[in-house]
């Protein structure tokens, strides 16, 4: 799904194993690098940071994409909400939803920062032990 010359770059530290549930993980995953891939142009690297230790799983996915603008950032994890300047991007405004219910279900945290034009960076949080729902 990368477009000309995008590249992902994995920075992996820590804990080689960490126990989570591997299928919330991974569509946690594909959802966030998907989205970065999708909104960023060519030529252009998605950084996926992983850092593992007794306490928790710290994730982070930075893109440098388009941005989120400010004002939709509230409504950003809401259902088949999109922003302002995807217009002319695919998509149906579920993938952020499905994230924070994944993460909701590892007992997760995420956070976002971004900038119009200049990226967003995801950060999940997961700690060391959960309890399933």
């Amino acid at each position: 799904i990368t477009k000309s010359n995008q590249e992902i770059v994995l920075d992996f530290a820590g804990q080689e194993e960490y126990y989570i549930d591997k299928q919330m993980f991974r569509n946690i995953l594909i959802n966030l690098i998907a989205n970065a891939l999708k909104f960023s142009s060519e030529n252009t690297t998605v950084d996926v940071m992983c850092h593992a230790n007794e306490n928790e799983l710290m994730v982070r996915v930075k893109d440098q994409g388009i941005g989120i603008p400010e004002v939709d950032q509230e409504h950003l994890f809401e259902r088949f909400y999109r922003g302002q300047n995807v217009s002319n991007i695919q998509g149906t405004g579920l993938g952020l939803n499905i994230v924070l219910k994944y993460l909701e279900m590892l007992n997760g945290k995420i956070d976002f920062i971004s900038e119009e034009n200049k990226g967003t960076t995801f950060t999940l949080v997961f700690p060391a032990k959960y309890e399933e729902a």
